[in-house]
């Protein structure tokens, strides 16, 4: 038999072509898979960095899901077809999917830096800061407010148990921060990881009194459910001007006040007393109403499930 002894740069190329046909082979499987059935599927724009786990990112699948019906695929796992709708809904991701077919319903900027280079079709946005961007911009915006975050109660709504009186919600990127270490000794104070199971995290925060947060994920998610939060800073690591938050709290009618700075020397008096109290004013009828993925029937469902939250409380 014919021995064929291949260089080191043939092998070397061979082990590049096989990495990359791994790389895209999702892809094509995706891309056959929404042209066979492109009826009961949908391609959205969510941040996928993190593992795609960061809480409200990762919740962009499940709650486009749950009021399409339809299965969902990231843009980044599938090749584009130019007249598809491509939709932006949870996150400070306008600007990353720049393409005429984008449709936003519920997202926004994550600095007053942020642009969008293409004529996209607006629905609502997270917050006024948002819009105000956009028009200037050049692009039509409607004055319909709301992290799609907000509606989730409506598909997940677990009972409150006020197991502890504090839960600490770091940015991902403050987790192994050193002033967080200090406060999760004590017994009434719960650190919830951001990046855990989206139910989990929902989990755990209705099972605290009151919520100090860095990430804005964790804000909208206490706000969600109705637990007081407060916005908190642990460094100087999260991506933006802060811009993301004052976007939110102008939405739903929060004070645009200063975060707390927390360090290796703060106390848990110190967080609760920083505490204030306020009321989260935001129409989700009109946000919900402004979904570009409903059906009728399905509208009138959540429509009795949101007066139902609402006569609850």
């Amino acid at each position: 038999m014919m021995k064929i002894n291949y260089s080191k740069k043939a092998i070397e190329a061979f082990k590049s072509i096989s990495h990359k046909f791994k790389k895209i082979k999702p892809k094509i499987s995706n891309t056959i898979l929404y042209a066979c059935h492109k009826d009961n599927m949908l391609i959205a724009t969510w941040w996928v960095g993190e593992g795609g786990k960061n809480w409200g990112d990762a919740l962009n699948p499940v709650i486009i899901n749950k009021i399409s019906g339809k299965k969902i695929i990231n843009y980044e796992y599938i090749y584009s077809f130019k007249e598809t709708p491509v939709y932006s809904v949870i996150g400070s991701i306008l600007g990353r999917y720049n393409s005429s077919n984008l449709i936003v319903w519920g997202s926004g900027f994550i600095s007053t830096s942020s642009i969008i280079k293409k004529k996209v079709t607006v629905c609502a946005v997270r917050g006024p800061l948002t819009r105000e961007k956009l028009l200037k911009q050049g692009i039509d915006c409607p004055e319909i407010y709301g992290d799609p975050a907000l509606l989730y109660p409506l598909f997940y709504n677990p009972k409150k148990t006020n197991k502890y009186k504090l839960g600490i919600i770091p940015h991902f990127v403050d987790q192994k921060n050193s002033g967080i270490s200090k406060l999760e000794v004590y017994k009434n104070i719960i650190i919830i990881d951001i990046l855990s199971d989206t139910n989990s995290v929902v989990d755990q925060i209705c099972s605290c009194e009151m919520i100090a947060s860095s990430s804005l994920h964790g804000i909208i998610a206490a706000d969600a459910y109705r637990i007081p939060s407060i916005w908190i800073e642990l460094s100087n690591k999260i991506q933006g001007d802060r811009f993301k938050f004052y976007d939110y709290f102008s939405s739903v009618g929060r004070e645009l006040e200063e975060p707390l700075f927390i360090s290796e020397k703060s106390t848990p008096e110190e967080i609760y007393k920083s505490f204030r109290e306020y009321t989260i004013t935001i129409d989700l009828l009109k946000l919900l109403n402004a979904c570009p993925f409903i059906d009728e029937e399905k509208k009138h469902l959540l429509e009795v499930r949101l007066n139902n939250l609402h006569s609850e409380g």
